[in-house]
């Protein structure tokens, strides 16, 4: 797909209709969200489905900390090679893609061994009920990184703080260093640890934007947050997953990663609206309210379901 973004901006520049390259443009953009979705949920899957019961939820902060990494580190590349032109970051981005199909090519993964559920598509075959609860608790909680995500970088400008840029440096390099360890404790004591003391941890970040913006105020924000989204978000999946049968993980990794994807999105435009009518600093100090609520769920439905580490009813 970034060989058919190069290829309309090249259309566009021969003087073919914009219309044309636009519409590439719009189709590549919409085939790669399907891929992203794909690949996603796959490799997810055949991560989980390599992992011993034991030592799960490390495996899963692992596999996040790769993600992570991937992430923090495209936008600069990117940059970096757009002084180039945006033809070649197009060709190099593509030259990825090759190179990690060639590293599949070459994986040995469980697939074989697992049997396909029988029967048609359906939303009820998409969506596996044990992972519910951690899906749950992580779309609430996501709601503020959404609206961190979303409005921070504007609202530091606006506020005269450090950039935003340097916000999110910062919460990158805490989430890498909380995912080192984050596996092995949620194996040991469970998800709850990271429930608990991320959700804190995000409304505090939260409320020190919102009540008292200031350099050092910030910059504790950003390790406040990049610890809350670096912690939770590997044991929750670990936990949306660990019990469920090898045909129904890719369900499970799917019904929690739209849980996620909807929770990045709802956070922003709810923040968004909320800044429209009251501004920055309510927005903070009202989005934080869905960590709290993001605990309560878990207190109610999530530490007393089978899926929970907790819990010795553990195929594994």
């Amino acid at each position: 797909m970034p060989l058919g973004y190069a290829i309309s901006g090249v259309m566009a520049a021969l003087g073919y209709s914009i219309s044309i390259a636009v519409i590439l443009a719009v189709s590549c953009r919409m085939i790669q969200g399907a891929s992203l979705a794909f690949s996603n949920t796959s490799t997810a899957t055949i991560a989980s489905d390599a992992l011993p019961g034991s030592r799960f939820a490390e495996g899963m902060g692992y596999f996040g900390m790769a993600t992570a990494l991937a992430t923090s580190i495209a936008p600069a590349l990117s940059l970096f090679l757009i002084r180039k032109s945006f033809t070649f970051m197009f060709a190099v981005s593509s030259g990825f893609m090759a190179v990690a199909f060639v590293l599949f090519i070459f994986m040995k993964t469980h697939a074989k061994e697992i049997k396909p559920e029988r029967g048609g598509l359906s939303v009820k075959a998409l969506i596996e009920p044990n992972a519910l609860p951690a899906s749950v608790i992580c779309l609430v909680f996501l709601v503020t990184w959404g609206a961190l995500e979303n409005f921070l970088s504007k609202f530091a400008l606006e506020s005269s703080l450090p950039s935003g840029g340097l916000f999110f440096l910062i919460t990158a390099v805490m989430l890498l260093l909380v995912r080192m360890f984050m596996g092995t404790l949620a194996d040991r004591l469970g998800e709850g640890i990271f429930v608990y003391t991320c959700n804190v941890a995000m409304i505090a970040a939260l409320l020190l934007l919102a009540f008292c913006p200031n350099d050092i105020t910030f910059y504790l924000a950003a390790v406040l947050a990049g610890y809350a989204f670096g912690g939770i978000e590997p044991a929750l999946q670990s936990m949306a997953v660990h019990i469920a049968p090898p045909e129904r993980r890719g369900a499970a990794n799917s019904t929690f990663l739209c849980a996620y994807d909807i929770g990045l999105g709802g956070g922003g435009g709810i923040a968004g609206f909320l800044i429209a009518y009251m501004g920055y600093k309510e927005m903070f100090a009202l989005v934080s309210l869905s960590a709290a609520v993001s605990i309560l769920i878990y207190i109610i439905w999530g530490r007393k379901h089978p899926s929970s580490l907790r819990n010795k009813r553990s195929p594994f």
